[in-house]
């Protein structure tokens, strides 16, 4: 076999895999369904009910905003709790409005 069709085929297992991978969790198009899986619904309890007004609050109210927003620190810390997310989120809002 050529060695250059063998690096083709390699180059595109890896992009496959890679893609997938990045897009686990997630549902077609980028969007999330209203109803949370059970493992959510079971973290969301961890976190403390002042700390999900809170963030609510700041987002004028907008519960899947609030919740966007908590994936994608959790995305990009994902060593962290899920507490340490919703207040890494309310964090960032108020550092961003009072900068601004």
């Amino acid at each position: 076999m050529d060695l250059s069709l063998l690096l083709a085929i390699l180059l595109l297992a890896a992009l496959f895999f890679w893609l997938k991978r990045r897009q686990s969790g997630r549902r077609p198009g980028g969007y999330r369904l209203n109803t949370p899986e059970p493992e959510t619904a079971t973290a969301r309890r961890s976190v403390r009910g002042h700390t999900q007004r809170e963030l609510v609050r700041l987002v004028g109210g907008n519960r899947a905003v609030a919740e966007r927003l908590v994936e994608q620190v959790q995305l990009r810390n994902p060593n962290h709790s899920e507490q340490w997310c919703w207040e890494k989120a309310i964090y960032d809002i108020q550092r961003d409005r009072h900068s601004s």
